[in-house]
């Protein structure tokens, strides 16, 4: 190796302001402690091209545990290279102590080295000099030390010389550096988009070939590549770049194999957005990409599931968790991400459906913001009424009055949609379909208590004639269970007020009598009636549904690790659902274009 070439910070044209104020400390603390301290890599590349860096890094002989004990504020992290993370609040300066050779068993002694089966490095923790330290690096651009005290860059490689020029040029053999850390191949991408540098030839067509040693790096080390990846300013060039040179169906591969090539889709048109978003200096959030990234997967899941016969509702939220559930394979995403990914998803159908009632309650949601910048999204690929997002868009720049106006004007257009289906003879959604057959058969009393006495015939109802509450309870309820009697099914509870509850073979009826039918020393009602109360099991009262209604949801399923509800059965048919997402997606379904079709809830 050459001789170190020693540059003057200033002749260099570093401007010192741009420098951390927390990493000088760092140095200076280290320094003052009797050891070796620079800033080094990416941080010394982008002062040298006069962009300020987004994180700093610190190199010294001191090991983590000496590192420890000077910084207070600090902590070790990582066994697969120990580091030291020292914390100024939301500011995090690591530290790493320069890698040794390995080679040089003698000089290893406790430290520790070990590779797996395709030559990546599992540990590295063999301890050298700065010397050893420069040859371990990835490539010559990254190898540059500064001294923020003394004001001077030690270059061992000529990387000044690479970056003035534009260009990355590996440390060693391209094929064996990236064999010992595969997430490499990322970061030449990374540079390649962000900084516009060209990659040795020699080193793309090994990344080409040796893609699949991603397959080998953690999930959750890819979690925080993937930030850096797409939120570096240059999200959409890098994407490109990625499915380019084989690299993206490592990351999202169900992402992946639904891009059609040639259409701009959901992840094209959010890695823009995010772009856009950081030159204009406005925050992205994790979250919000990947609820874009995997968005086309969740859709041709959700459309698989409702052409099975899944109900609507039920296939979005199966199509939503087996998403996360198969990303984190891949790449990890945390709980408390997934989360606010569900989150996202969720409101953006709220923000579709347009409640009256439940727009004050959405525009105050702290995830609001994130849900309509999806919505828009969704919008400007034409799966969305346009004039759903112009809606929402007019609604947040109104005053309260003029909010309040927009949605009294929003809950007649409903009342007059819900009016015309009336009139129709058709479900307005709000209301139940009930079988009169099987109503007349499970039903014991009729409207008027009266056992064995003709029934009248049921019928779908509008929302208003149907009501809530209690006055719903006082309308359909009053006759059969007395003043402010209620009878409801589905195994409810049921009420009355003037009248009893009876509790009899596990469902409840009401009743309009003076005295309680229910079991001795659990009637509260006496006299009047009081207010008996009974469970039961499916409703027999007059309202209640037959005992061969079917179930809201067919398959309930039990928990999974997002607290969201899997079964079995629904398991055992991802991989199903997958080869059919794939086939359409090759069939030349646009994975991001019009799709009028697609229902929302």
């Amino acid at each position: 190796m050459n001789q170190a070439n020693i540059i003057s910070a200033d002749d260099a044209g570093i401007n010192k302001s741009d420098i951390s104020k927390n990493a000088l400390k760092v140095v200076r603390d280290i320094q003052s402690a009797g050891h070796q301290a620079y800033l080094v890599g990416g941080c010394v590349r982008d002062l040298l091209l006069e962009m300020k860096p987004k994180d700093f890094d610190v190199a010294t002989d001191a090991t983590p545990e000496q590192v420890k004990k000077i910084c207070s504020n600090s902590r070790i992290i990582g066994r697969r290279f120990k580091l030291v993370h020292v914390r100024f609040g939301y500011d995090v300066i690591e530290v790493a102590t320069f890698r040794g050779d390995a080679s040089d068993r003698d000089r290893v002694g406790t430290h520790e080295m070990s590779e797996g089966d395709q030559g990546q490095l599992l540990r590295d923790n063999v301890y050298g000099t700065l010397e050893e330290d420069v040859v371990r690096r990835d490539f010559r651009a990254n190898a540059l030390y500064y001294d923020p005290v003394a004001g001077e860059i030690f270059d061992f490689m000529n990387g000044l010389d690479d970056i003035r020029a534009g260009k990355l040029v590996s440390i060693g053999e391209p094929k064996q550096r990236f064999r010992e850390d595969p997430v490499r191949m990322l970061r030449v991408i990374r540079f390649a988009a962000k900084l516009g540098f060209e990659m040795e030839p020699e080193a793309m067509e090994m990344i080409e070939q040796e893609g699949s040693l991603l397959s080998h790096v953690s999930a959750a080390r890819l979690f925080e590549e993937v930030l850096k990846l797409f939120h570096g300013g240059a999200a959409y060039e890098t994407y490109l770049l990625l499915r380019e040179y084989g690299l993206f169906k490592y990351l999202f591969p169900f992402t992946d194999q639904c891009v059609i090539e040639g259409a701009e889709g959901m992840p094209e048109r959010a890695l823009k957005n995010t772009d856009k978003r950081i030159k204009q200096g406005k925050p992205v959030i994790p979250a919000f990409l990947f609820a874009c990234m995997m968005w086309d997967p969740v859709k041709q899941d959700a459309q698989v599931l409702m052409s099975d016969g899944t109900p609507e509702s039920q296939a979005w939220r199966i199509a939503m968790n087996d998403a996360l559930r198969d990303q984190n394979q891949y790449v990890a995403v945390p709980r408390r991400l997934a989360e606010i990914i569900l989150d996202i998803w969720n409101i953006h159908f709220r923000l579709i459906k347009r409640n009256p009632r439940m727009v004050k309650t959405s525009l105050g949601n702290r995830r609001f913001r994130a849900a309509y910048d999806f919505l828009l999204l969704r919008a400007n690929l034409h799966e969305v009424d346009e004039e759903i997002g112009e809606w929402w868009t007019e609604i947040q720049e109104q005053d309260d009055a003029g909010k309040a106006a927009m949605i009294s004007d929003l809950s007649k257009q409903h009342k007059q949609s819900r009016n015309q289906h009336d009139d129709a003879g058709e479900a307005n959604g709000n209301s139940v379909n009930y079988n009169s057959e099987a109503y007349n058969q499970n039903s014991a009393f009729d409207a008027s208590g009266a056992e064995g006495q003709p029934q009248r015939q049921n019928r779908n109802r509008s929302n208003k004639k149907r009501g809530g509450g209690k006055a719903a309870g006082k309308r359909r309820g009053g006759r059969g269970g007395g003043r402010n009697g209620t009878r409801r099914g589905t195994g409810q509870r049921a009420r009355a007020g003037g009248g009893n509850a009876n509790e009899e073979n596990g469902n409840s009826v009401g009743n309009s009598g003076g005295n309680s039918r229910a079991q001795p020393g659990n009637s509260r009602a006496g006299g009047r009636g009081g207010r008996g109360r009974g469970r039961g099991g499916r409703g027999r009262g007059h309202l209640g549904r037959g005992t061969n209604a079917e179930p809201r949801f067919n398959d309930a399923r039990p928990a999974d690790e997002f607290g969201h509800h899997s079964s079995t059965d629904n398991q055992k048919k991802v991989k199903v659902r997958r080869k059919r997402r794939i086939a359409t997606a090759t069939e030349g379904s646009d994975g991001g274009g019009s799709d009028s079709d697609t229902p929302h809830f």
